[in-house]
């Protein structure tokens, strides 16, 4: 097994982790800034209620992106595997 293909291998590792939980941080972010916007304009100022928003949504979109995520690693483990192994 050759340095590049390792290189190939890592690369492809990484940016797929960062695509996996790209749908949860984007959720989050755009869940917090409009809570922070609504708090502002209605002045209440309670952590508890953006953290337990947050925590629904953020926890039903892992729920409907978790079988498109589980194909894409699987689908890079079977590549990952055959790779190495040939």
């Amino acid at each position: 097994m050759d340095m590049e293909l390792i290189i190939g291998l890592a690369s492809r590792g990484l940016l797929l982790a960062l695509l996996v939980s790209l749908p949860a941080v984007v959720t989050s972010a755009v869940i917090g800034l409009v809570i922070a916007f609504l708090q502002a304009i209605t002045s209440v100022q309670d952590a508890a209620i953006s953290q337990g928003f947050k925590l629904m949504v953020v926890g039903v979109v892992v729920l409907i992106a978790a079988p498109w995520g589980s194909g894409v690693v699987l689908e890079y483990a079977r590549t990952a595997l055959r790779a190495v192994f040939t």
